[in-house]
């Protein structure tokens, strides 16, 4: 990312304008007309994901410098840098940054959830392309015509032989890089010169929308999940018909979250199923391909996580406790490693959950129709291969 920072001889005003890659900086004199100008170009190179912090000085920065008018005694393009930086020694921008920083957090929180679909699509679009033919005629012209629309725009070389999942990936990687950039400049920025203040209050800024842009991020990609999921259960087989809403806000949990999905087996009989987690249920399902689009149907009811264990995992396979009916359900994963993660997500969700409705009928809050859950004893002893049939700890 460069920065263009364009000033009037006399001035110390600045504005802010997002031109492509560059951020442009640019300073003028408000009161009056006819004065001499120079311009100044600084590059302040930004940390690349997980590179190095980016450090460019102030002193360091000059790229280049305009040529004064022709009334201007001293020429600029002679200027030494001790005079550049006595020039722009009380150009201040800190309070512009803060004005444009506080405009990113929600449009910059809806990009970047949109950008892991967006990339799912290209690549489905790309791969598509040998294979049209299993498609409907509506989506076969939709994707030969985008197709090619990106294999003409990445012939040109003004894009660098870049893909355009590339350039949809910027606008993501921009938001964190500001603090680094910020962080930068405060640090060289003495503490007497007047722009100090305001670039503080703008790295601040800064982190706390980069912070926010990835909260709001995941919301909106965790809501995405749960429409999606919504959309491919088999009701009629689950709970009667009731359908089960799954984007809203528990009374145990606060909103329900998607945690973690994923193909598992029976380790006995070898049966395909297809297990997805949330923070407040875990639901067993067998899956079935109709008309192209994954479905699920429910292989049993679903566990609320305070009832639920997660043990032994031993190569690929591990046990899922049901405290509530006392089964024990043997499952194999793909590999090792996918047996043990799944071992780890259901036993953070499971505690966390487990806590949350201890202190709820500790406290004599009515969460659900629960009224009691099995002591943290007998859970451990259970963890430990114990049996699950035993008594609950009632409060």
């Amino acid at each position: 990312m460069s920065i263009s920072q364009t000033a009037s001889r006399n001035g110390d005003r600045a504005s802010v304008v997002s031109n492509g890659d560059d951020l442009s900086i640019a300073t003028s004199n408000s009161g009056g007309s006819g004065g001499d100008h120079g311009e100044l170009r600084y590059l302040a190179t930004s940390t690349a994901a997980g590179g190095s912090a980016f450090a460019a000085e102030r002193h360091d920065s000059v790229r280049s410098l305009g040529s004064a008018s022709e009334e201007d005694e001293n020429d600029a393009s002679k200027w030494t840098e001790d005079q550049v930086l006595d020039y722009f020694k009380n150009v201040c921008i800190g309070d512009v940054m803060s004005n444009y920083l506080k405009d990113f957090s929600e449009h910059y929180a809806q990009y970047s959830a949109n950008h892991d679909k967006a990339i799912e699509y290209l690549k489905l679009v790309r791969e598509s392309s040998s294979r049209l033919n299993l498609r409907s005629d509506a989506t076969r012209d939709a994707h030969q015509k985008l197709l090619l629309t990106l294999e003409r725009a990445e012939k040109d070389t003004r894009v660098r032989r870049l893909r355009l999942e590339s350039f949809l990936l910027s606008p993501v990687q921009r938001v964190m890089r500001y603090p680094l950039l910020l962080e930068a400049l405060l640090k060289y920025t003495p503490e007497d010169h007047p722009d100090h203040e305001d670039v503080a209050l703008a790295l601040s800024i800064a982190g706390s929308v980069a912070t926010e842009v990835d909260r709001k991020s995941e919301e909106l990609v965790n809501r995405q999940r749960l429409a999606e999921l919504q959309s491919t259960f088999d009701w009629a087989h689950l709970l009667g018909g009731v359908q089960l809403k799954l984007d809203t806000f528990t009374k145990l949990v606060g909103q329900r979250k998607f945690v973690r999905k994923g193909p598992l087996r029976k380790a006995s009989s070898g049966k395909h199923l297809y297990a997805i987690l949330f923070n407040d249920f875990m639901m067993i399902t067998v899956s079935d391909r109709r008309g192209g689009v994954w479905c699920y149907e429910p292989y049993r009811l679903p566990i609320q996580t305070y009832d639920l264990l997660a043990r032994d995992p031993t190569k690929d396979q591990f046990e899922l406790v049901n405290l509530k009916n006392s089964e024990v359900l043997q499952l194999r994963a793909d590999t090792p490693a996918e047996a043990s993660d799944w071992v780890k997500d259901i036993m953070k969700t499971a505690n966390h959950c487990y806590d949350v409705m201890c202190e709820a009928l500790t406290a004599g809050i009515q969460v659900s129709k629960v009224k009691s859950v099995i002591s943290q004893e007998a859970r451990e002893k259970i963890l430990q291969g114990g049996k699950p049939a035993v008594l609950s700890k009632r409060y």
